[in-house]
Order: structure tokens, then C-alpha cells, then sequence
């Protein structure tokens, strides 16, 4: 009986996940097909079907608003700020997961109840803090705050230290290896699938920030791809057109990434959170 109930459950589970990925799915397909259409024709007739379809949308974000400028200043951004969040994640966690020390309860709480406050409940004291580091509007001041937002990949690191085997850390000593290069030489490779699934689940959330650039990023030329969306959305109905258009190149090459990559990262986070 107890079985068959889970059987069920499953079944229901799957269907609910096919229904909302199908669902989302159509959404993508609605919105290209949207993208390709004269504005006019879309508020007049927005469910009706057109065979009137050109690139034009696409060109004039390419021509005239510079699009690979912006896509320029994010992939900068989510470079540094990817980097700084693999040496940051990758070395705490490492001290969290292998080494006994006084305070380490209060470190791993500190990052668990950092998982529960966003960016926005401290906005004025770190932006205070970049207005004396001089940073405002500049790549570096959204590259350390996006770089410091470490909490998830801390958890799931250190939960992959704790669990290897002592056995590895003890062979490399007894070769002669200290602890930086135990750690950069043996350590840190066996924990590339976390690390590889954490870097692209943090990317895409880099990718998708708007509310740090928007405060930190002032001047126009190094504005990011969220900020050229939100360019498009203040007035909707006069550039609804160019709104679908900018989304769909916006949110595309997480798209290929994500289903590029898929598997790996499921794999890596499974590794994270149940053993090592």
C-alpha cells in the first residue's frame, strides 16, 4: 500500500513539473514569436496569428542601443565576481569543513542565516562603504558585493570538506605537502563537480542581477543587460517590441547553459549536499 502511495505521489510530482515546463516553455515561444512582431499589429491584435515576421527589434538593440556593450559589462562583472566567489567560497569552506576551531559554530550559523537576508536589508551601509572606498559606479564595487554573496556555497562545500576522507588529507602530508598546496593540489580538485555546479547557479544570479548595478553602476556605459531591460519596461506599451526582444537575448544564453550543463550541475550539488 505504502508503495503504491508513493508510486502515485511520484506520478503526480512528474506530471506537475511537465505541466510547469511545458508552461514555461509556450512562454519562451510566445515571447520570441512576440519579438518578431510590429508593436502596432501586437497591441491591436495580440493573440492573433502573423506570418509579418523580421528581426527588426533585434537589429535596432544591436545598431542603436549597443547591445554588446552591455553584454560586455555583464560578462566583466559575472567574470570577476565568479572568480572572487570561488576563492572566497572554496577556501572558508574548506577551514569550515576539514579544521576544528574555536567560533566555528558561529561561522557556519553566520552563513546558514545569511541564506535568509538578501542584499536589499543592507544596502545603505555597504553603500556608504563604497562611497569611502571611492567605488561608486565602478565594475569593482558590484564585483565584490556579487563576489561576497558566498552563503549557498559555503553550505554545500562544507558539507563535501567535512565528508572526505581523512585518509587523503593524511597521504598528501606524509608526502610532503603543506596545507596551501594540500588544498589548491588535491582538495580543491576533488571538489570541481560542487564547485562547477555553484558557479553556475551563482552566475546565473549575477547575470540576472538588477538591483546591485542599478545603485552602484550610474553612468550609461557600464550599465548592465538587466538595466537595458529595464530601459524598455519603464514605458511598456510604446516599446513592448523592443521589451520581448531584449528579454529573449537577455535570458537565452542561460537557457543554453543551463541545458548545456544540466546534468553536472545536478550531479555537483547532489555531491554537495549528501556526501563527499
Amino acid at each position: 500500500m505504502d508503495r503504491d502511495l508513493r508510486r502515485i505521489s511520484v506520478r503526480i510530482v512528474q506530471g506537475l513539473i511537465f505541466i510547469y515546463a511545458g508552461f514555461n516553455i509556450l512562454m519562451l515561444i510566445y515571447t520570441i514569436y512576440n519579438s518578431m512582431r510590429d508593436r502596432k499589429e501586437f497591441l491591436s491584435e495580440t493573440f492573433a496569428f502573423t506570418t509579418r515576421l523580421s528581426f527588426g527589434n533585434y537589429v535596432d538593440l544591436i545598431v542603436k542601443d549597443g547591445y554588446f556593450r552591455f553584454v560586455f559589462n555583464s560578462l566583466l562583472i559575472l567574470g570577476g565576481a565568479i572568480l572572487l566567489a570561488i576563492i572566497l567560497s572554496s577556501t572558508v569552506a574548506y577551514a569550515l569543513g576539514h579544521y576544528n576551531f574555536k567560533g566555528k559554530k558561529f561561522w557556519q550559523t553566520y552563513f546558514l542565516v545569511g541564506l535568509m537576508f538578501p542584499i536589499q536589508l543592507g544596502i545603505v551601509p555597504v553603500f556608504l562603504l563604497m562611497k569611502r572606498l571611492n567605488l561608486i559606479d565602478s565594475y569593482l564595487s558590484v564585483i565584490l558585493i556579487c563576489g561576497a554573496s558566498i552563503s549557498m556555497s559555503v553550505f554545500l562545500l562544507t558539507n563535501f570538506f567535512a565528508h572526505l576522507p581523512e585518509e587523503i588529507y593524511e597521504a598528501a602530508i606524509l608526502d610532503g605537502a603543506g596545507e596551501f598546496r594540500t588544498f589548491v593540489q588535491i582538495m580543491f580538485p576533488l571538489a570541481s563537480p560542487v564547485v562547477f555546479s555553484m558557479s553556475i547557479l551563482t552566475a546565473v544570479n549575477i547575470w540576472n542581477q538588477f538591483f546591485v548595478p542599478l545603485i552602484f553602476l550610474q553612468s550609461d556605459a557600464k550599465k548592465t543587460l538587466p538595466l537595458l531591460v529595464m530601459k524598455y519596461t519603464r514605458k511598456l506599451l510604446m516599446t513592448i517590441d523592443s521589451a520581448f526582444a531584449v528579454s529573449i537575448l537577455t535570458i537565452v544564453p542561460i537557457i543554453i547553459i543551463f541545458t548545456i550543463f544540466s546534468r553536472r550541475i545536478l550531479d555537483g550539488i547532489a555531491e554537495g549536499g549528501v556526501k563527499g
